[in-house]
């Protein structure tokens, strides 16, 4: 019976180490709803910037609201550039600034592009959109 016990823990500590290190990149929020994409391309590690239907949120902070930005005709979010010109150096991949954003589907593309302008003025110019992968 204790050899039996000492299998099992082995193989629970196995599955723990093996489920910790394959999951999700980046797991978007409840309120975000990822658009569908049929890439191959699996996504790299990096920062994140959340762009739901009513927040920006980057480091774990709310930095703007959508309607406000999309009412503002300014193309740098200030809060945002901020935080993005603090987080830069954490943000490098291969010597580039590299974010990934977690934009809801219904969201203006105005509002990712300044996004993408806010951050491209902090330094960081390589952008990969998280989306869900196409079944088919």
């Amino acid at each position: 019976m204790t050899s039996l016990i000492d299998v099992m823990t082995i193989l629970l500590v196995f599955l723990i180490k093996n489920f910790s290190v394959s999951s999700d990149i980046v797991s978007p929020p409840p309120n975000v709803d990822l658009p569908v994409s049929a890439s191959e391309k699996p996504a790299q590690p990096r920062c994140a910037i959340t762009i739901t239907k009513e927040e920006i949120i980057a480091d774990d902070r709310v930095l703007a609201n959508v309607a406000e930005v999309k009412k503002n005709a300014e193309q740098i979010i200030e809060p945002l550039y901020a935080v993005m010109k603090s987080i830069q150096p954490l943000c490098l991949v291969d010597s580039v600034g590299s974010i990934v954003i977690l934009c809801d589907k219904d969201v203006q593309f105005t509002v990712v592009k300044r996004v993408m302008a806010t951050s491209s003025r902090a330094g960081i110019t390589n952008f990969s959109v998280l989306v869900l992968k196409e079944d088919g």
